[in-house]
Protein backbone atom coordinates (compact mmCIF):
# COMPACT_ATOMS: atom_id res chain seq x y z
CA UNK A 1 0.00 0.00 0.00
CA UNK A 2 1.34 3.64 -0.67
CA UNK A 3 -0.03 6.69 -0.01
CA UNK A 4 -0.21 10.40 -1.25
CA UNK A 5 0.35 12.66 1.04
CA UNK A 6 0.21 16.43 1.57
CA UNK A 7 3.53 18.42 2.97
CA UNK A 8 4.55 22.00 2.12
CA UNK A 9 1.79 22.53 -0.02
CA UNK A 10 3.15 19.48 -2.22
CA UNK A 11 2.04 16.36 -2.93
CA UNK A 12 4.28 12.87 -2.99
CA UNK A 13 4.23 9.73 -3.31
CA UNK A 14 4.91 7.90 0.30
CA UNK A 15 5.43 3.85 -0.24
CA UNK A 16 7.63 2.32 2.71
CA UNK A 17 10.71 1.88 2.36
CA UNK A 18 11.44 4.65 0.06
CA UNK A 19 12.87 8.05 0.57
CA UNK A 20 11.34 11.09 -0.51
CA UNK A 21 12.82 15.16 -0.40
CA UNK A 22 10.21 17.37 0.91
CA UNK A 23 10.58 20.99 1.88
CA UNK A 24 12.90 22.23 4.94
CA UNK A 25 10.95 20.44 7.89
CA UNK A 26 11.89 21.41 11.98
CA UNK A 27 12.84 17.81 12.98
CA UNK A 28 16.47 16.83 13.95
CA UNK A 29 17.68 14.33 11.84
CA UNK A 30 16.96 10.33 13.27
CA UNK A 31 13.96 12.16 14.92
CA UNK A 32 10.58 10.01 13.94
CA UNK A 33 8.13 12.42 11.73
CA UNK A 34 3.94 11.53 11.34
CA UNK A 35 2.29 12.86 8.14
CA UNK A 36 -1.41 12.58 8.93
CA UNK A 37 -1.94 14.79 5.29
CA UNK A 38 -3.10 11.56 3.23
CA UNK A 39 -5.11 12.54 0.75
CA UNK A 40 -5.31 8.97 -1.46
CA UNK A 41 -4.38 5.98 -0.01
CA UNK A 42 -3.76 2.90 -3.05
CA UNK A 43 -4.01 -0.91 -2.14
CA UNK A 44 -1.81 -2.96 -3.68
CA UNK A 45 -2.85 -6.69 -4.24
CA UNK A 46 -2.36 -8.78 -1.18
CA UNK A 47 -3.31 -5.84 1.20
CA UNK A 48 -5.57 -5.79 3.91
CA UNK A 49 -7.32 -2.31 3.10
CA UNK A 50 -9.47 -1.03 0.21
CA UNK A 51 -7.80 2.08 -1.95
CA UNK A 52 -9.72 5.74 -0.16
CA UNK A 53 -9.68 8.73 -2.19
CA UNK A 54 -9.92 11.49 0.65
CA UNK A 55 -12.15 14.36 0.54
CA UNK A 56 -9.92 16.04 0.76
CA UNK A 57 -8.12 14.06 3.63
CA UNK A 58 -8.80 10.05 4.23
CA UNK A 59 -9.93 10.51 7.88
CA UNK A 60 -7.64 8.52 10.19
CA UNK A 61 -4.99 7.53 8.11
CA UNK A 62 -1.14 8.10 8.52
CA UNK A 63 2.19 8.16 7.71
CA UNK A 64 4.92 7.33 9.82
CA UNK A 65 8.42 8.44 8.49
CA UNK A 66 12.23 9.16 9.98
CA UNK A 67 13.86 12.50 9.05
CA UNK A 68 17.31 11.12 7.70
CA UNK A 69 18.91 14.12 6.71
CA UNK A 70 19.32 17.88 5.95
CA UNK A 71 20.15 19.31 2.88
CA UNK A 72 19.93 22.20 -0.09
CA UNK A 73 18.75 21.52 -3.43
CA UNK A 74 20.65 22.94 -6.46
CA UNK A 75 21.51 26.56 -6.83
CA UNK A 76 19.04 28.64 -9.35
CA UNK A 77 20.21 32.18 -10.79
CA UNK A 78 17.34 34.85 -10.54
CA UNK A 79 18.18 37.85 -12.89
CA UNK A 80 15.69 40.97 -13.07
CA UNK A 81 16.38 42.88 -15.80
CA UNK A 82 14.60 46.22 -17.01
CA UNK A 83 15.86 47.26 -20.77
CA UNK A 84 16.86 50.93 -21.34
CA UNK A 85 16.58 51.31 -17.53
CA UNK A 86 20.62 50.11 -16.67
CA UNK A 87 18.80 48.01 -13.98
CA UNK A 88 20.26 44.31 -13.76
CA UNK A 89 20.06 42.12 -10.25
CA UNK A 90 21.28 39.23 -10.30
CA UNK A 91 20.87 36.65 -7.02
CA UNK A 92 21.45 33.27 -6.59
CA UNK A 93 18.79 30.94 -4.12
CA UNK A 94 18.90 27.46 -2.79
CA UNK A 95 15.97 25.21 -1.38
CA UNK A 96 16.26 24.07 2.38
CA UNK A 97 15.41 20.68 2.15
CA UNK A 98 14.52 17.39 4.36
CA UNK A 99 15.43 13.88 3.46
CA UNK A 100 12.60 11.57 4.67
CA UNK A 101 12.47 7.78 5.62
CA UNK A 102 8.83 6.44 5.07
CA UNK A 103 8.56 3.65 7.67
CA UNK A 104 5.00 2.56 7.23
CA UNK A 105 2.01 4.00 5.84
CA UNK A 106 -1.62 3.30 8.08
CA UNK A 107 -5.09 3.06 7.37
CA UNK A 108 -7.97 4.30 9.31
CA UNK A 109 -8.09 1.91 12.50
CA UNK A 110 -4.56 0.52 12.00
CA UNK A 111 -1.81 0.94 15.20
CA UNK A 112 1.49 1.91 14.66
CA UNK A 113 4.21 -1.15 14.51
CA UNK A 114 1.80 -3.35 13.29
CA UNK A 115 2.48 -6.04 10.79
CA UNK A 116 3.25 -3.63 7.65
CA UNK A 117 4.75 -4.08 4.18
CA UNK A 118 8.07 -2.24 5.17
CA UNK A 119 9.78 -5.79 5.28
CA UNK A 120 8.61 -7.03 2.26
CA UNK A 121 9.70 -3.98 -0.03
CA UNK A 122 13.05 -3.29 1.66
CA UNK A 123 15.80 -4.87 -0.35
CA UNK A 124 18.68 -6.31 1.42
CA UNK A 125 21.75 -4.30 2.01
CA UNK A 126 25.41 -4.91 0.46
CA UNK A 127 28.02 -6.72 2.42
CA UNK A 128 30.34 -3.93 3.30
CA UNK A 129 33.89 -4.38 4.06
CA UNK A 130 33.59 -5.36 7.77
CA UNK A 131 31.13 -8.11 6.66
CA UNK A 132 33.36 -9.46 4.68
CA UNK A 133 36.60 -9.62 7.39
CA UNK A 134 33.70 -11.23 9.51
CA UNK A 135 33.44 -14.08 6.97
CA UNK A 136 36.29 -16.24 7.15
CA UNK A 137 39.45 -16.55 5.63
CA UNK A 138 38.33 -19.39 2.54
CA UNK A 139 35.56 -17.71 1.85
CA UNK A 140 37.47 -14.23 1.74
CA UNK A 141 40.10 -16.08 -0.46
CA UNK A 142 37.38 -18.01 -2.99
CA UNK A 143 35.99 -14.00 -3.50
CA UNK A 144 40.26 -12.97 -4.02
CA UNK A 145 40.57 -15.88 -6.64
CA UNK A 146 37.32 -15.30 -8.42
CA UNK A 147 38.29 -11.87 -8.98
CA UNK A 148 41.55 -12.40 -10.67
CA UNK A 149 39.80 -15.43 -12.83
CA UNK A 150 37.57 -12.51 -14.10
CA UNK A 151 38.95 -11.48 -17.58
CA UNK A 152 39.22 -7.22 -17.51
CA UNK A 153 37.71 -5.65 -20.18
CA UNK A 154 39.33 -2.61 -21.95
CA UNK A 155 36.73 -0.29 -22.94
CA UNK A 156 38.99 1.01 -26.13
CA UNK A 157 39.85 -2.67 -27.13
CA UNK A 158 35.65 -3.65 -26.92
CA UNK A 159 35.18 -0.75 -28.94
CA UNK A 160 37.94 -1.36 -31.54
CA UNK A 161 36.66 -5.04 -31.82
CA UNK A 162 33.19 -3.40 -32.44
CA UNK A 163 34.58 -1.19 -35.13
CA UNK A 164 36.30 -3.75 -37.18
CA UNK A 165 32.77 -5.26 -37.91
CA UNK A 166 32.00 -1.91 -39.76
CA UNK A 167 32.71 -1.33 -43.28
CA UNK A 168 35.08 1.54 -43.97
CA UNK A 169 34.11 4.75 -45.78
CA UNK A 170 35.28 5.20 -48.98
CA UNK A 171 37.16 9.04 -48.68
CA UNK A 172 35.36 11.48 -50.69
CA UNK A 173 36.04 12.60 -54.38
CA UNK A 174 37.89 15.74 -54.80
CA UNK A 175 35.95 18.17 -57.51
CA UNK A 176 38.06 20.09 -59.76
CA UNK A 177 38.48 23.42 -58.98
CA UNK A 178 37.05 25.89 -61.69
CA UNK A 179 40.23 26.87 -62.70
CA UNK A 180 41.51 23.23 -63.59
CA UNK A 181 38.60 22.75 -65.38
CA UNK A 182 39.09 25.83 -67.55
CA UNK A 183 41.79 25.20 -70.04
CA UNK A 184 40.74 21.52 -70.52
CA UNK A 185 37.76 23.19 -72.43
CA UNK A 186 40.06 25.56 -73.91
CA UNK A 187 42.23 23.09 -75.39
CA UNK A 188 39.33 20.96 -76.50
CA UNK A 189 38.10 24.57 -78.72
CA UNK A 190 41.36 24.84 -80.09
CA UNK A 191 41.77 21.56 -81.32
CA UNK A 192 38.68 21.31 -83.41
CA UNK A 193 38.49 25.04 -84.60
CA UNK A 194 37.29 26.87 -82.25
CA UNK A 195 33.52 27.45 -83.91
CA UNK A 196 32.99 24.54 -85.51
CA UNK A 197 34.20 25.57 -89.11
Amino acid sequence: MYAVVQVGGRQYRARPGERMVVDRMAVAEGQAVELADVRMLVAEPGDSLETAVGRPRVEGARVTATAVSHLRGPKVVVFKYKPKKRYRRTMGFRAELTELRIEEVLGPGQRPGAESRVSAVRRPRKRSAPAAQEAGPAQVAEAVSADAEAPEVNPQAAGDSAGATKLAKAPRRRRAPASEAAPEVAREGEEGGGDGS
